[in-house]
C-alpha cells in the first residue's frame, strides 16, 4: 500500500456496442488533473416506521444507482471527436486515408419506432490506486472554451451507470499537439473578423435516469432530451457592428474554425452556426480598451442539419487521422 500520485491518472474511452455494456478503452484522452472527476451515486432509502423512540431513521437501504462523469482539458483535434459525438450523435465520415474528414452533427429521426439517441461510451479511470469503468456514459454538457492568448479547452459532462472494478489497461495516447487559439479564424455573416478575443461555445441536453423494476439498481435508460446551444463573445469595439446584429436582430452565421497542417497531418475542428441569434450585448470597460460582449443562442436550421435529416442548431468538421466509424 502507498500514497499515490494524482497526476499518474489517465482516462480511456471505448463506444459501446450496447449500452451500459462495458467495453475495454480503445483510445486514450489526455485530460486535466482538476477535470477529472467521476461521482458513484446511490439514492437513499430510509426505514421511518416508528418504534417508540425519538429518532427518525432506523436503517439505510441502498437506493437505485448512476454515476456521473466530469472531464475537459486543452483541445486535441483527434479525441476532441469523443465528446463531441456524444452529445450529437450523427458523424458522417469522408476519406480512404489520412486526414479523414468527420461531419459531426445532431441525431435526428423520423421513422416510426427509430432510435435518436447518440453513441453511449465506456469511460475507464486508472486513478493509480486501482481503476473503475463507467459503462453506459451518455454525454449531455459540452463546452468549447478559448480565449486568443491561451489553449484552445473544453468541458465535457456524462451521466451513466454505476461503475465497477476493471483491468488495468495499457494506454496509448495521440502525438498530435493541442490547439492553441491563435491558430484558429473567426467569421460573422460570411466575412472573416480579426476582433474576437475570448469566448465559448455551450451544448447541454437535458438528462434523465429512467429506472425500472427489473432486479437492478442501475437505470433501465440513461435518456437525452433535445440539444440546445448557446454562448458568448467578447469583442474589440471599434464601431457598432456587433452591437447592430443585436439590435436589428441580424442573426448572422457563425463559423469559428481551426485548421493547420498539411497533408495527412491536416487537423481541423470547426463550428458553424448559421442561425447565431445575439440574444443580449453589453458594452464593456473594464479593460483598457472598450469591448462589447454578446450571448449567442443556436437556432435550429436545416443547414445544419446533417445526413438524418431534420433541423440542427450547430454543425462541426473535425480532420484527423481517426478513421470511419471511431466516434460512434
Amino acid at each position: 500500500m502507498a500514497v499515490q500520485n494524482s497526476v499518474r491518472s489517465y482516462l480511456g474511452i471505448a463506444k459501446e456496442a450496447t449500452k451500459g455494456t462495458a467495453v475495454a478503452p480503445t483510445d486514450f484522452i489526455p485530460v486535466m488533473v482538476d477535470s477529472l472527476k467521476p461521482v458513484d451515486i446511490i439514492d437513499p432509502l430510509y426505514d421511518t416506521g416508528l418504534r417508540g423512540s425519538m429518532v427518525t431513521n432506523y436503517n439505510y437501504i441502498p437506493g437505485r444507482t448512476r454515476s456521473t462523469f466530469d472531464f475537459g482539458g486543452h483541445v486535441f483535434a483527434d479525441t476532441i471527436g469523443y465528446p463531441i459525438a456524444g452529445i450529437m450523435g450523427s458523424v458522417a465520415t469522408v476519406g480512404a486515408s489520412a486526414p479523414y474528414t468527420h461531419t459531426v452533427s445532431l441525431l435526428n429521426a423520423s421513422a416510426t419506432g427509430a432510435d435518436s439517441q447518440p453513441i453511449s461510451y465506456t469511460l475507464t479511470d486508472f486513478y493509480a490506486a486501482d481503476v473503475r469503468e463507467y459503462a453506459g456514459i451518455q454525454i449531455h454538457d459540452f463546452s468549447l472554451k478559448f480565449n486568443a492568448d491561451g489553449m484552445l479547452e473544453y468541458d465535457a459532462k456524462g451521466t451513466g451507470w454505476a461503475s465497477a472494478t476493471a483491468s488495468t489497461p495499457t494506454p496509448s495516447f495521440s502525438t498530435i499537439l493541442p490547439t492553441p487559439v491563435w491558430r484558429g479564424t473567426v467569421s460573422i455573416g460570411g466575412s472573416a473578423v480579426s476582433y474576437t478575443i475570448e469566448g465559448n461555445i455551450d451544448l447541454k441536453r437535458s438528462i434523465t435516469p429512467i429506472y425500472g423494476i427489473s432486479s437492478t439498481q442501475n437505470p433501465y435508460q440513461i435518456f437525452l432530451g433535445a440539444l440546445e446551444v448557446t454562448g458568448k463573445l467578447n469583442f474589440v469595439m471599434e464601431n457598432d457592428t456587433e452591437l447592430t446584429r443585436f439590435l436589428t436582430n441580424t442573426q448572422p452565421a457563425l463559423v469559428l474554425n481551426w485548421n493547420y497542417g498539411s497533408g495527412a497531418t491536416e487537423l481541423q475542428l470547426q463550428a458553424t452556426i448559421t442561425k447565431g441569434a445575439y440574444v443580449a450585448a453589453a458594452i464593456e470597460r473594464g479593460q483598457d480598451f472598450v469591448t462589447v460582449s454578446v450571448d449567442i443562442n443556436g437556432q435550429a436550421n436545416t443547414t445544419d442539419a446533417g445526413s438524418s435529416g431534420g433541423f440542427a442548431p450547430i454543425k462541426w468538421v473535425l480532420k484527423n487521422a481517426k478513421a470511419s466509424g471511431t466516434y460512434a
